[in-house]
C-alpha cells in the first residue's frame, strides 16, 4: 500500500488515498503527483539565490496548494490524540510540569481503554493508554523534525516553561527559525512545541 502526497481530484473520497500500488487508477494519480512534485522543485531551483524572499515551496505553488474538492464546514481543532504507556505517568507530565486541567465532562469511563482529557486552552488533548506501534528510539533529536502539534502561548511563558522542564529532567530545543518556540517530548516521545504568540493568535 502507498500514499499518495498530494490532494485528488475525481472519485478519490480523502486527500491522502491509500490505493494498491497496481491501480490504474492509483498509477495515474503518482504520475500526476510526479509531474506537480517536478514542476515545483524546477521552479524553486531556478529562482536566484541573492532573492531569498522569492522562494517556491508545495504551499504556494499554484498546481498544489488548490483545493480539489467542496470545503467542508470545519470550526476549528477540536483534539489531539496521543498514546501513551502509563496514563499516571503521563498526567504526572501534562498536569505537574505542564499545568493542565482535566476535562472530566469527556467519556473516558466509556472507551475501551483507560485515558484522559486535558485542556489545551479551548482544545484538548487526549491520553489513551494503548500500545504505541512507532518506536521509541532512534527519533530526531530535534522535536521541530519528528510528527508534533504545536501550542501557542503568552509572550514571556517560555521562560517559566524552560524552568519546570529543567526541574522535571525533561530536555528541549528550541527553533532554529529564531521563533519564541521550543520543542520537547512526553514521556512516551510524542513531541510538543510551545509558540510565544505575540501581536495576536496565529
Amino acid at each position: 500500500m502507498v500514499a499518495s502526497a498530494f490532494p485528488r481530484r475525481g472519485k478519490a473520497m480523502y486527500t491522502n488515498t491509500f490505493s494498491n500500488s497496481n491501480s490504474a487508477l492509483f498509477n495515474s494519480w503518482l504520475d500526476e503527483d510526479r509531474k506537480n512534485l517536478a514542476s515545483v522543485t524546477t521552479d524553486r531551483s531556478s529562482l536566484s539565490k541573492s532573492s531569498p524572499s522569492n522562494t517556491m515551496s508545495l504551499a504556494t505553488s499554484s498546481v498544489l496548494s488548490e483545493p480539489r474538492t467542496k470545503a467542508l464546514v470545519i470550526h476549528g481543532l477540536h483534539h489531539v490524540g496521543l498514546l501513551c504507556e502509563d496514563l499516571e505517568r503521563s498526567l504526572g507530565f501534562y498536569q505537574g510540569v505542564l499545568g493542565l486541567r482535566l476535562n472530566p465532562d469527556r467519556p473516558d469511563d466509556k472507551l475501551p481503554y483507560r485515558g484522559a482529557w486535558l485542556w489545551v486552552g479551548k482544545e484538548m488533548i487526549h491520553l489513551m493508554e494503548l500500545p504505541n506501534p512507532d518506536p521509541l528510539e532512534g527519533r530526531p533529536e530535534h522535536g521541530g523534525r519528528d510528527r508534533h502539534f504545536c501550542v501557542g502561548v503568552a509572550g514571556g511563558a517560555l521562560d517559566d516553561l524552560v524552568g519546570r522542564l529543567e526541574a522535571a529532567g525533561v530536555g528541549y530545543t528550541m527553533s532554529a527559525s529564531g521563533r519564541r518556540a521550543m520543542f520537547f517530548r512526553d514521556p512516551d516521545m510524542n513531541v510538543l512545541e510551545f509558540v510565544e504568540m505575540e501581536g495576536g493568535w496565529r
